[in-house]
């Protein structure tokens, strides 16, 4: 009897908690809609209070008339240059050539059609066309007319048009100054062909869509929008500063838009009403199904595990009842198994490698000096050289060797961390001394990166040796003109060091056996490089993450610790302070 009251309980509770789950969605979607009911109250505000518009509008203006300074600049310059007579009266002189080259350059801008020319009687006299040029008067002159167009002056400038874009032409302006005396007894004037659109187009980042328009008003009435084609004003019409004589920034204001959001918000809120009895609805009935197959879940994770199925893990969700609590504990019992697996056949590997590269290290270590010391012996007596360049090579074998005896020694045997704290300047300083001059010789490009201020706990002889035999990998893996590079950051408690490179990069399934002893995917490669240093940075408490790619490159990512483990907080918000000072 005690037992049902158990299960009845248990299922009391599940009940209990699905059922605050439902009023945990509806309390959630009344916080949604009430944070978006008030986001669109303040957006509304921000709208009406108008201080963000005033500031676009204001910038905008100066937008508008930096543009207009920039061209006046350009057009005294030209009108100014003292090459510019000689191109009037002598078109053929080595200063007329000077003066077309300039008129070329500035010709060339995408905010211009060209540089024209006029006489005394305001005709077209020449042109030097820009990249934009196009219609009348570069491919005809028919339709081209400047007789009729509104006509302003500021500061000594005078400002013709606009034309407005017709029959497939683009709209225009035409600034005009009179050029200084070209010696011929008239008056000769050089004019920049702007187009309008280039200055139009700065008011499109002013305004607030829908609801504010800006728009450019000219001479004779004329308004136009962002495109630089003549609009139609359907709002009130608000005065802005003006640019030039005649020419007006304007804002139109439809004030019927913005109460519109307000009638689609209700009519939304509505939906989303109407939505949230539904989802309730259906996740009662969704939940007497779920509590199934969570079941059977477990069930069949356990079958999986006993059958020998390591990496099976089951779902555990964000639920903290009793169902996700097995789950998480089934999880955490797989997870520690298999790592105890691993870590022991792991352990026992290395174990018999070790033995054996000690060995293997020892009794060849002997023979390998004595053979050196002959060879070097034998190259100072030798007269003969051939034989001399022989005994070189020879000499050079027997170094190789060493070293691979060497990196089976650290192998089998290595040495016991010292940590301390370690500065990343200094490393990265160490490093790039004896890495700057290997990547120089493979013509490869080698930098350090980050904040150089950040501090490690580790072995500062262990750690140059980790950078030094990762960044040579990187170094080797690169083709000419590649780049290689360490960066340092921050993350919490703990600072990450990058080497990344652009080199072949790793097959996909390498990246498991690069870390595995004696494998390489070099010829000349001892396959022990990349496994002493992960030896290394274990025992300095850190973790090594490899990610790669064939053709796009490696990027091997280390992590430890910034400070020293078990640290007091006094020490650590001392430390912290310090820091503090320093970065003030």
């Amino acid at each position: 009897m005690s037992g049902f009251h158990w299960s009845r309980n248990q299922r009391l509770s599940l009940v209990g908690r699905y059922t605050l789950l439902s009023v945990g969605v509806v309390v959630c979607a009344l916080l949604a809609l009430s944070l978006f009911y008030q986001r669109f109250s303040n957006e509304l505000i921000d709208r009406l209070t108008g201080e963000r518009l005033s500031a676009q509008v204001a910038a905008t203006s100066n937008k508008l008339s930096a543009f207009l300074d920039t061209r006046i600049y350009q057009l005294v310059t030209l009108s100014n240059h003292p090459a510019m007579p000689a191109f009037i009266e002598a078109p053929n002189s080595p200063q007329a050539e000077e003066a077309l080259t300039l008129l070329r350059v500035e010709a060339d801008s995408p905010d211009l059609y060209g540089v024209l020319f006029f006489d005394w009687y305001d005709n077209l006299d020449r042109l030097v066309a820009g990249q934009a040029a196009s219609g009348p008067p570069y491919w005809s002159k028919n339709g081209w007319d400047i007789s009729g167009l509104p006509r302003v002056e500021h500061e000594g400038i005078e400002f013709i048009g606009p034309k407005l874009p017709e029959n497939g032409n683009s709209g225009w302006i035409l600034m005009r100054a009179h050029i200084r005396d070209t010696g011929l007894g008239q008056n000769t004037s050089v004019g920049l062909h702007v187009r309008l659109a280039s200055l139009t187009e700065l008011l499109a980042s002013a305004g607030v869509s829908g609801v504010i328009d800006p728009l450019l008003r000219t001479p004779g009435g004329i308004v136009l929008d962002a495109t630089g084609r003549p609009t139609e004003v359907n709002g009130e019409l608000i005065e802005g500063p003006s640019i030039l004589p005649g020419w007006n920034l304007v804002m139109s204001v439809r004030p019927g838009t913005i109460l519109q959001p307000i009638d689609e918000t209700r009519f939304w809120l509505a939906v989303t009403a109407a939505v949230i009895i539904v989802v309730i609805l259906a996740i009662f009935f969704a939940l007497s199904r779920s509590l199934r197959r969570r079941v059977d879940t477990l069930v069949q994770g356990a079958h999986s595990i006993a059958s020998g199925d390591l990496y099976y893990r089951l779902p555990e969700g964000r639920r903290r009842d009793e169902i996700s609590t097995v789950a998480k504990a089934f999880n955490t019992m797989a997870w520690q198994l298999k790592d105890l697996i691993d870590r022991t056949v792991r352990a026992e590997k290395l174990a018999v490698l070790g033995q054996f590269a000690t060995g293997v290290a020892h009794e060849v270590r002997n023979p390998l000096a004595t053979m050196k010391t002959t060879v070097q012996a034998l190259v100072r007596k030798e007269p003969d050289g051939e034989r001399k360049t022989l005994l070189d090579d020879m000499g050079h074998q027997i170094d190789r060797l060493s070293r691979v005896v060497n990196d089976l020694l650290a192998y089998g045997r290595p040495g016991e961390a010292c940590p301390q704290v370690t500065e990343i300047r200094d490393l990265f300083r160490q490093s790039s001394r004896v890495l700057i001059p290997v990547a120089k010789e493979a013509h490869v490009r080698f930098y350090t990166s980050g904040d150089s201020r950040l501090t490690i706990f580790v072995d500062p002889d262990q750690m140059l040796q980790i950078l030094l035999n990762i960044g040579i990998n990187a170094i080797q893996a690169c083709q000419p003109d590649g780049t290689v590079s360490l960066r340092a950051e921050r993350h919490k408690d703990q600072v990450e060091i990058r080497i990344t490179d652009d080199g072949a990069g790793i097959p996909k399934e390498h990246l498991l056996d690069v870390v595995q002893p004696f494998f390489t995917m070099k010829s000349k490669g001892t396959g022990l490089g990349l496994t002493i240093s992960q030896q290394l940075v274990e025992s300095n408490n850190g973790t090594i993450n490899i990610e790669s790619a064939p053709q796009e490159g490696t990027t091997i990512t280390l992590k430890f610790p910034a400070t020293k483990p078990e640290t007091s907080k006094e020490e650590t918000s001392k430390n912290a302070s310090q820091d503090q000072d320093s970065d003030r």
